[in-house]
């Protein structure tokens, strides 16, 4: 940074006449003022210097006219930071502009920016320096001599990756490639994971980018380019064990997520041949929510007859139960048939076999003690499915063909008053968010609610705390299975797994048979009805849907099980039908007539040499006491104390008051220096 001039602000010196007044007298000049005094706005005053010649621009001369500072300007103007990785730099100057129009560099001010998700600036030397995996626009502020310069910085964000076993000049190669121009379908290399169009929350986990078609030796480049963001990846065929993938690294992914929101992420693959030909691939796009969608998902692992949990955001799988009550007579331990609470404190699920009992969880807690500790244990209540209602006190579930009541807390069956539940033809009921009604598989011609062929949705209105309208249909089968129904967090809307059998594969005779299945959205009114051909994708291998608790970015997000092929046979399921999880966008206000459903994603770090179906997506659950915590809202009670051995969640305090950080619910609770309460916490940045 350069020098700042020091800056006198002041009226014309000019060399003429001798002094002939005191201080305070009028003059035109300083040769007219009596010694020690200058000429300051046409009058004398003393205490006054003027500056050295070196301290100003182009004034070699005493009597050189002293100017005022009219403008700052940051400089370069503009200023655009190409960020190729973390702690890249720019440094910026600022000029100032004289009133004769004459201008100089400037260093003595205070720089800032006007927010620090792109990084930070140094308020002395103006060097800004870029986080690196966040693009955009920010604003720098430079202020000086009571002056203010403003200007926007662009921070780009460029990455280059040369995956193992990929040579060095990769870059090169491509560059001096002869392009191909014919046969080019034939010989591109086919991108099949991310889908075209595909929308992702911005907080999900890096997708692996999928093609087909190479040989060994053969040198891929995938570059992913977003509104001030360029990705580029060199891939080489090394031969056996190839996986025709790219898993995109997870700051070049942030880097991308939060580029635009909704603006399309182009992507391609680029084939060089090892017999030196580059094949350019044909672009596709993607998009990213201005959404991040946390919270957790449980489902259903069924080769292991286990429940997984993952996070929404693809960040792990967790085996959070590893031995779950075994059977008594003959210690199996399967768990299946799972359902869990809107706030993801608790789970129902089904023991050991088909029909037989139950168990409900507290997820809370520690579950990986063997056996697993339960709030009711197995052994109370039989039931195959069922669901929560908003405050956990009561279950709605299904045993055989009819629904019951159960009590939360100790699995007994609760007396269902008004025109009670229905007893037969009956599966699959979902509590409705609001609480105010239960939609389910009605009319089914089974034996049980696991296998049918014919079912309508249906509908009971909650006039009362365990009371119960009259059942009425707002979806008829026709013919086919309406199956597995889900309420979105607004309650207004109702998908459902709309298929030729209840099951995704029919067991004949020891053979498993695929049945087709398409996902189907419902106003809870049954007047409008969408198909949702965009989530389906024109082919019926899609069930079992369920939504999840949140509505970020515009959208409701469903998790659905899917035969489809994800990506290739290499990195992905291409060709073996297997169940997976996929998740698709919904939009929060659709329209009739209008699909407003998106294509989907593949839920991230599932299993992909398993079976997965159920997926019951919650908000996290906070942690009971005694479980380790980084802070007190991890915690179901509030607090996260430190007790000798780490930080851990402990019982609510019975002094007066609260620590910084801790659970409040009036200024009162806090303690002294803790400050107020906000948002129910006790701090002190309000």
């Amino acid at each position: 940074m350069r020098a700042l001039a020091l800056l006198f602000v002041g009226s014309v010196l000019a060399a003429c006449g001798s002094p002939s007044g005191g201080p305070g007298t009028s003059c035109t000049t300083s040769d007219e003022c009596p010694s020690g005094a200058v000429c300051i706005d046409n009058r004398c005053r003393t205490g006054m210097t003027l500056p050295d010649a070196g301290d100003l621009v182009d004034a070699p001369r005493p009597d050189a006219r002293l100017r005022t500072a009219t403008r700052l300007t940051i400089v370069p103007g503009s200023p655009t930071l190409v960020a190729d990785g973390p702690g890249a730099t720019i440094d910026l100057d600022a000029e100032v502009t004289f009133d004769d129009g004459s201008v100089a560099p400037a260093t003595t001010g205070f720089w800032s920016i006007a927010d620090t998700r792109l990084g930070a600036i140094d308020s002395t030397t103006g060097v800004f320096t870029a986080i690196g995996d966040v693009s955009g626009e920010v604003e720098v502020s430079f202020a000086s001599l009571g002056l203010e310069a403003n200007d926007t910085l662009t921070v780009q964000v460029r990455r280059v990756v040369i995956a193992d076993g990929a040579p060095a000049d990769a870059a090169a190669r491509f560059d001096a490639a002869t392009v191909a121009t014919v046969d080019l379908p034939t010989r591109e290399a086919s991108v099949l994971y991310p889908l075209e169009g595909a929308l992702f929350p911005q907080n999900v986990f890096p997708a692996d980018v999928q093609w087909e078609r190479a040989v060994e030796g053969d040198l891929f480049r995938v570059s992913l380019q977003a509104p001030s963001v360029s990705i580029t990846a060199y891939v080489a065929h090394v031969g056996a064990g190839f996986r025709y993938d790219w898993l995109v690294t997870r700051d070049a992914w942030r880097a991308l997520a939060e580029a635009a929101p909704e603006a399309p992420i182009t992507l391609r693959v680029d084939r060089l041949e090892s017999g030196g030909e580059l094949v350019p691939g044909t672009p596709r796009s993607f998009r990213f929510a201005d959404a991040s969608i946390r919270g957790a998902i449980y489902y259903w692992d069924l080769s292991n007859g286990r429940i997984q949990r993952i996070a929404g955001d693809g960040s792990g799988r967790e085996s959070f139960m590893p031995n779950p009550p075994p059977r008594p007579a003959d210690g199996r331990r399967c768990i299946a048939c799972h359902t869990v609470s809107r706030d993801g404190t608790r789970m129902a699920a089904e023991l050991w076999d088909g029909g037989d009992y139950g168990a409900i969880f507290d997820l809370t807690a520690d579950l990986s003690g063997d056996p697993a500790p339960t709030i009711v244990p197995g052994g109370v209540q039989r039931f195959l499915t069922a669901s929560f209602s908003p405050d956990n006190s009561r279950l709605v579930a299904n045993a055989g063909v009819e629904l019951f009541l159960m009590d939360g807390n100790t699995g007994a069956r609760v007396a269902a008053g008004g025109s009670g539940l229905p007893t037969a033809g009956s599966a699959h009921p979902t509590w409705s968010p609001d609480g105010s009604q239960i939609a389910y598989a009605a009319n089914h011609d089974g034996t049980w609610g696991v296998d049918f062929r014919r079912s309508d949705l249906g509908l009971i209105d909650v006039t009362a705390p365990d009371t119960f309208g009259a059942p009425r249909v707002i979806f008829p089968g026709g013919g086919r299975v309406v199956a597995r129904p889900t309420w979105a967090p607004s309650s207004s809307l109702i998908a459902f797994q709309y298929s030729d059998h209840s099951r995704i594969r029919e067991d004949l005779g020891g053979t498993s048979v695929p049945r087709a299945g398409g996902v189907r959205l419902v106003s809870r009114d049954g007047a409008t009805v969408w198909n949702l051909e965009t989530l389906n994708a024109g082919v019926e291998n899609n069930y079992d849907p369920t939504f999840s608790p949140f509505d970020e970015g515009g959208y409701f997000w469903l998790a659905f099980v899917s035969t489809r092929d994800y990506g290739n046979a290499q990195a992905g399921t291409r060709g073996t039908g297997r169940r997976q999880l996929w998740v698709a966008a919904i939009r929060n206000a659709p329209s009739a007539g209008a699909d407003p459903s998106l294509v989907p994603y593949w839920l991230p770090q599932q299993s992909l040499t398993e079976e997965n179906m159920a997926a019951y997506w919650t908000e996290e659950p906070c942690r009971a006491e005694g479980r380790t915590c980084a802070t007190s809202s991890d915690c179901c009670s509030g607090f996260c104390r430190d007790t000798g051995g780490g930080p851990i969640c402990v019982p609510p305090d019975e002094v007066e008051c609260s620590e910084m950080g801790e659970s409040c619910r009036t200024n009162d609770d806090c303690c002294e220096g803790a400050g107020d309460c906000l948002g129910n916490v006790c701090s002190t940045l309000g």
